[in-house]
């Protein structure tokens, strides 16, 4: 993974304006940063850091993976915070644990699993002192039927204009039909929806212990309508302290959006009707695609 993307002004602007998110982190510091060791996983600006030092953090080691650790830097420097709060670069698998008595991160975005937030907690568990707090401490990722949005057209669309551009030019453009035939789910973030079913749960992970999410599962969606589905929406939620729950729920608002797997045949459902899918973790991220 490319952790670079993640350093870029714009994400950077869009994560820090969302107000909702921000109130949550803060309220989780006031509650246990004062007199405590922090960590914070994937510090990036360093803002959050300085607020756990500025809320009476005894000591707070702030770790950051890309080019963003400089500027997490120069903030600790510009507030004299360099007493308590130690810029650390690099992974947090790759550091050397120090005990703490609380540990944050937001390793969180539209795909759940793009930052890794499960390999990264469970290696920051080495840190935590005993009776400390991780933060999030629980991930549930949710999937739910969606409305066809264009992606099944377009997939046609593409059809005909190859089969045209095949019998203007006396091509056989089989070869390319056939590689585009079964495209893997076109996966793009949208922050307006039509569901098309209630919420399922797909993950309920403990963090901080070292699970994974499996590769592949089943999973099946009841239609709570009559519809045209076009593929499936996935969010989450994540459990920071008691009553204090990051999500990004259609609807909700959030700089996040929701994941949206498209797929290239859309299908008319009934009410009521099961729709069974296939959930996969890869490389590329996670997937969900008709079962």
């Amino acid at each position: 993974m490319d952790l670079s993307q993640f350093a870029d002004p714009w994400e950077q602007l869009r994560l820090l304006s969302d107000a909702p998110r921000n109130a949550l982190l803060i309220e989780l510091l006031r509650r246990r940063a004062p007199g405590a060791r922090v960590l914070e996983v994937g510090c990036g600006t360093g803002l959050l850091s300085c607020a756990a030092a500025a809320l009476g953090a005894k000591k707070v080691y702030a770790v950051e993976p890309t080019p963003l650790v400089e500027v997490a830097r120069a903030l600790v420097a510009a507030n004299g915070l360099g007493d308590r709060v130690t810029v650390l670069q690099g992974t947090v698998q790759s550091l050397k644990p120090r005990k703490v008595d609380l540990i944050f991160s937001e390793l969180l975005n539209a795909d759940p699993f793009l930052e890794e937030v499960t390999d990264a907690m469970a290696a920051a568990s080495a840190w935590l002192a005993p009776g400390g707090h991780m933060a999030p401490s629980r991930l549930r990722v949710y999937g739910a039927l969606v409305r066809d949005q264009g992606s099944a057209q377009e997939v046609r669309r593409a059809t005909r204009e190859i089969n045209s551009l095949g019998k203007t030019l006396g091509l056989n453009v089989d070869p390319v039909l056939q590689a585009l035939s079964k495209p893997a789910p076109y996966r793009y973030v949208a922050s307006s929806l039509q569901l098309c079913s209630a919420p399922t749960l797909l993950f309920d992970l403990p963090l901080g212990g070292g699970e994974a999410p499996p590769e592949q599962l089943q999973a099946t969606l009841t239609a709570s309508q009559a519809d045209i589905v076009g593929g499936v929406a996935v969010w989450f939620e994540a459990e920071y302290d008691e009553g204090l729950v990051l999500h990004n729920a259609p609807g909700q608002g959030g700089h996040w959006g929701q994941l949206v797997c498209a797929w290239p045949e859309e299908r008319g459902v009934a009410e009521g009707q099961a729709v069974a899918v296939r959930v996969d973790i890869t490389e590329d991220g996670l997937e969900v695609s008709p079962g």
